[in-house]
């Protein structure tokens, strides 16, 4: 008996995947070069977000940086059945690169511009951009610190208004016009200034506070030490803290002086009387000593508005190195009551 002829083969059957070429020397240097430089774009962009600072923080935003390429190259060029290790390292490097120059281009080259532009994001002048999630540990503490000293300075400003407003007839004949007027007069001049000297406390005490806040941050000891000497070069100005001081004390006395002109006034409320916007008083003695209660109080006024005007000075051209005006950080301008009162 004959054997059955062989069965032919089966050409499809029969064919052999070719084996993935090994990389010449040429690109495997190539391929190392492009990981190692994305690598290092990634590390230079956790660099730039920290300002030069390394620690776990900044260490964990690296690998971060260097994760994100990483997947996407491995997702369009490194998988196995579609690896192709040249374009993996172009991927790689090109979406580093990008990260890296998107890094660049948002850091400030004048740090005063930084802190001004977040000063105006806490005062609701400008748009916040800030307060994300890469934001510095140095610009969240600037931005809570800040936060706290124009949320002071709202307050005041809403306390004093009012007051300001019934404040207004002071030194006018109004004010002396009957015992009651006398009375809110004396109790508006004593209410602003109440409200006046708590909030310079609240500015003296606030650079403590704001150490005491830097102690507790999570800052690291080289990096308080520098937030620190960025605040007080900025912000503690020894020269304004004492002209703001010697304000206050001012503000003060002449607070008593008025207090007493008022409280003199209401006692001699039968001699006092207001015809034609002018006092007329019309017994010598109590002239006399109106007179002098009254210019005593003027003369208190004028070193008020005088000292005034120099804190005002020296509070702008601390500002202006910051483009900022008094308005960004919540300084209130005082309207100073002008003398118009006039007596016979």
């Amino acid at each position: 008996m004959s054997s059955p002829p062989p069965v032919p083969a089966n050409p499809a059957s029969s064919t052999v995947a070719p084996l993935p070429q090994p990389l010449s020397p040429a690109k495997r240097a190539l391929v190392a070069f492009l990981v190692l430089l994305g690598i290092a774009l990634s590390v230079s962009k956790a660099l730039l977000w920290s300002r030069g600072a390394w620690n776990a923080e900044v260490s964990g935003y690296a690998i971060s940086a260097i994760l994100i390429p990483l997947v996407i190259s491995y997702l369009i060029a490194g998988r196995k059945k579609n690896r192709k290790p040249v374009l993996f390292g172009l991927i790689f490097a090109g979406i580093a690169f990008a990260f890296c120059l998107m890094e660049l281009s948002s850091i400030r080259k004048d740090p005063n511009v930084e802190v001004a532009d977040i000063i105006r994001e806490v005062s609701g002048t400008k748009l916040s951009h800030g307060g994300g999630a890469f934001e510095s540990r140095q610009d969240k503490l600037l931005r809570e610190v800040m936060t706290e000293l124009l949320d002071n300075a709202k307050a005041y400003r809403e306390k004093a208004h009012d007051a300001q407003a019934e404040l207004q007839p002071l030194y006018t004949a109004e004010s002396f016009s009957s015992p009651e007027a006398m009375g809110r007069t004396r109790d508006s001049v004593q209410k602003i200034t109440t409200l006046d000297h708590e909030f310079v406390l609240q500015l003296e005490q606030w650079p403590a506070h704001v150490r005491e806040q830097t102690a507790e941050s999570s800052l690291s000891d080289s990096e308080k030490q520098a937030f620190l000497k960025g605040f007080d070069e900025s912000f503690s100005n020894s020269e304004i803290m004492a002209l703001r001081s010697q304000e206050d004390q001012i503000e003060s006395q002449w607070c008593k002086d008025t207090l007493a002109l008022y409280d003199f006034a209401r006692s001699h409320a039968v001699r006092i009387h207001v015809k034609n916007a002018r006092i007329l008083i019309d017994e010598d003695t109590v002239r006399t000593q109106f007179n002098d209660l009254l210019k005593q109080s003027r003369e208190r006024h004028q070193k008020m508005v005088d000292t005034t005007v120099q804190l005002d000075k020296l509070q702008q051209a601390s500002l202006q190195k910051f483009g900022l005006t008094k308005k960004d950080v919540g300084i209130v301008e005082r309207n100073v009551p002008t003398p118009q009162v006039q007596s016979k």
